[in-house]
């Protein structure tokens, strides 16, 4: 597993990051702008207390004002480390470096672990890129079944019977909700499903 994690002027949610994700960890990933003094500090901080837990390291310092070009520099990055697991710490660093990292995973379609502390390290974030990316194929169908699943019905004749709904579609339906990852292959519903929910039954 390699963990990608941004750098600003603090290594302390990066350190924690990789205590989090210790396990199976083959690399750090350090993405940063070290062009002050408080920056290289951290990076020199962080970087010694990898070297200090024997894990691998690699550096890749950006200029955070020119969004494409980070883009493209991690672009290489990650598609030169392809097959491997990521995870991706997003807690520190300039806002428009944490975009540009997040927004590369997007356009290379590759699926990544997602990690924001909050500030006041009350709170992590974590969920995987594929949970907040929704086909445009979603219809009332789906969500209605999805509901009735979450109240309870679990199989296909229970869920026609509570939605009136006939069994040949409630069937396809089912199989086009796993398909999705919307349903797990027991017909549970999954974290993007549940999400799903939420949109659209707000």
């Amino acid at each position: 597993m390699i963990l990608i994690v941004t750098l600003g002027f603090e290594e302390k949610f990066q350190v924690r990051a990789v205590m989090r994700n210790n396990s199976n960890l083959e690399k750090v990933i350090i993405i940063g702008y070290f062009n002050e003094e408080k920056s290289q500090k951290a990076l020199k901080s962080f970087s010694d207390f990898l070297k200090i837990a024997n894990i691998n390291q690699e550096i890749l310092e950006v200029d955070p004002h020119d969004f494409f070009e980070v883009i493209s520099k991690l672009s290489k990055v990650i598609l030169s480390n392809q097959g491997n697991e990521f995870v991706v710490n997003l807690s520190g660093g300039m806002r428009s470096l944490t975009l540009a990292v997040f927004s590369t995973f997007l356009i290379l379609n590759i699926d990544a672990k997602v990690e924001i502390e909050t500030e006041d390290f009350k709170t992590l974030i974590t969920f995987k890129i594929s949970d907040i990316l929704f086909p445009k194929s979603i219809g009332d169908d789906h969500i209605m079944i999805l509901n009735a699943i979450k109240k309870g019905y679990k199989t296909v004749n229970s869920i026609h019977k509570v939605l009136n709904m006939p069994v040949s579609t409630v069937w396809r339906r089912v199989r086009e909700l796993r398909e999705l990852g919307l349903l797990d292959k027991n017909n549970e519903i999954t974290t993007k499903g549940e999400i799903a929910l939420k949109i659209y039954l707000s």
